[in-house]
């Protein structure tokens, strides 16, 4: 049977009823704003098969109600042509209330995208006046460092947040720029961040991604160890160093790579001082094995491994000579 809006008075308990799919409406506040078809497709199947075995929430706005819960089920149900769903109608809520529940109930089955999510983030911080990240986080259940990515995607220009939204660009991308590349700029050389400016250097790197120049988020931490290596060849804030004609390049040619631009500078360098941790470790390993060796044949073992290791990189290293 399904249930008349004026028979349930916002102030009743929580009731289970069959309602119109007609008389709801999907709640303008629902951060969730993409329904991918593939898995649309799979609920509907199974909503076919099965019915809708798990109740969508709502509350009563009027003569219609207002989806807190189950966006997905109710539009596989019109899609499918039934005319009613099981409902739980509930108090309204306030815009306040509406926001963290959705958060939390949403969050707790699968993520929303990464602009939907911080849209939302946006209008709850509006509407609640809290920023302090912890109690963000006590309030959405999103952790510390998905609420910075979030907030730093709410800063970014209107353009790039619709990059992120329409998956041209993720948001590790901007993240990554700006831990990588804007931030240790201004810190380390703020001459030449000062010189570009900030927005210059960001619509540098987003056309590197969009015309593919740049496709690998993970790459942009190699222009960290460039911006570090120039402050300190540089030696003072003001001073120049070689390796600013590597950044500058980076940002004022669009066909620079960040590969060719590490190589051709940092990479021998930073590369050494990897090896060289790895060195001291395999050290510290061949310590602790020749500390547990408990015979003289275990320890012979472990002398030859070594033995052998030492002989190799001598012979690597007279034939560079060479």
């Amino acid at each position: 049977m399904s249930a008349s809006p004026d028979t349930h008075a916002p102030s009743m308990m929580p009731q289970l009823n069959r309602i119109e799919t007609e008389l709801i409406d999907a709640n303008p506040g629902n951060p969730r704003l993409l329904f991918p078809e593939e898995e649309m497709e799979q609920l509907a199947e199974s909503i076919a098969n099965e019915g809708v075995l798990v109740p969508i929430v709502v509350y009563n706005q009027g003569d219609r109600f207002v989806l807190i819960d189950g966006e997905r089920r109710w539009r596989c149900a019109r899609q499918l042509g039934l005319e009613e769903v099981p409902a739980v109608i509930v108090d309204a809520p306030d815009e306040r209330r509406t926001l963290i529940q959705m958060f939390n109930i949403h969050m707790v089955r699968q993520s929303w995208a990464d602009m939907p999510t911080a849209w939302a983030l946006k209008k709850l911080m509006e509407e609640t006046g809290i920023e302090r990240p912890q109690e963000l986080s006590d309030l959405t259940g999103l952790s510390p460092e998905r609420l910075k990515r979030l907030r730093h995607a709410l800063e970014l220009p209107d353009q790039y947040q619709k990059y992120i939204h329409d998956g041209d660009i993720p948001l590790n991308f901007f993240w990554e720029l700006k831990r990588n590349v804007i931030d240790p700029l201004a810190k380390q050389r703020p001459r030449l961040a000062a010189e570009f400016g900030e927005n210059e250097v960001l619509d540098a790197f987003v056309q590197k991604r969009l015309h593919e120049i740049t496709t690998d988020t993970v790459s942009l931490r190699n222009v960290r160890p460039i911006i570090n290596l120039a402050a300190e060849d540089a030696g003072e804030v003001d001073a120049d160093s070689v390796l600013d004609v590597a950044i500058r390049d980076l940002i004022k040619n669009p066909d620079a790579t960040i590969q060719d631009a590490y190589e051709d500078t940092v990479m021998v360098i930073v590369e050494a001082d990897k090896l060289q941790r790895r060195s001291d470790n395999m050290l510290k390993a061949f310590e602790r094995l020749l500390d547990k060796a408990r015979s003289d044949e275990e320890r012979t073992h472990v002398r030859n491994v070594g033995t052998g290791l030492i002989n190799k990189l001598m012979a690597l290293i007279a034939g560079q000579v060479q």
